[in-house]
């Protein structure tokens, strides 16, 4: 048996000797995932003995990611814009970088217009863009019918009642109709030239999410 404090060492040493980057705010992500506790409350807690129950949870969560598979699609929980979303292997996991778009949206979209967002994946940038814009009529496609399913879920959970978002299984504009005065849009655009050089992580995420082909990724 042992107690929190001493998992997090001996865990955190072993994702450090797997090269796995963050190695320690991993470790506390995971075990708070598996206790079912905020981060802050391993501190207050640090001699606790886990159960059996929460120790084989634990054990199960450091063996994925030894597999290098992401934290957030272990614990299937992602923060963008300030909002939680799922996310899981059927989406790829939305960047903060992208909130960039989100961001220009919500600002500079004219009231009561129409806005499309193409390959929503997880509905990321869709729906952070309808919580703080409900004037807007939103549309999202997106290729992936798994990915879709994802970005309803996302919709219902955030957005509840007042989710108004119209999802359409397409592949860019084919079966949208209608003129949209603002187009958001995060579509694949890495290289598969350039798969070797990717991170372990990366290359869990779905393949439709994030090549664009070869040479320029542009094809």
């Amino acid at each position: 048996m042992m107690k929190i404090k001493e998992l997090i060492e001996q865990t955190t040493l072993q994702f450090q000797e797997a090269g796995i980057p963050s190695a320690r705010l991993d470790t506390k992500i995971l075990l708070a995932h598996a206790l079912h506790q905020s981060k802050e409350y391993l501190i207050s807690h640090n001699d606790q003995i886990l159960t059996d129950s929460e120790m084989i949870q634990f054990t199960t969560f450091v063996s994925r990611r030894l597999d290098r598979e992401p934290v957030c699609y272990i614990t299937n929980k992602l923060e963008f814009y300030g909002l939680d979303f799922y996310v899981d292997n059927r989406v790829l996991s939305p960047r903060v970088e992208t909130e960039l778009i989100a961001e220009q949206a919500i600002k500079h979209a004219p009231k009561d217009s129409k806005l499309i967002d193409i390959g929503t994946g997880s509905g990321a940038i869709a729906i952070a863009i309808a919580k703080h814009r409900p004037d807007l009529e939103i549309t999202a496609t997106e290729v992936s019918p798994k990915a879709l399913e994802v970005a309803k879920l996302n919709a219902k959970n955030i957005l509840g009642k007042n989710n108004t978002i119209e999802f359409i299984t397409a592949d860019i504009f084919k079966s949208v109709e209608g003129v949209f005065e603002t187009v958001v849009t995060n579509l694949p655009y890495v290289s598969r030239d350039y798969i070797p050089n990717m991170k372990p992580e990366v290359q869990k995420e779905p393949a439709v999410a994030l090549f664009g082909g070869s040479g320029d990724g542009l094809d």
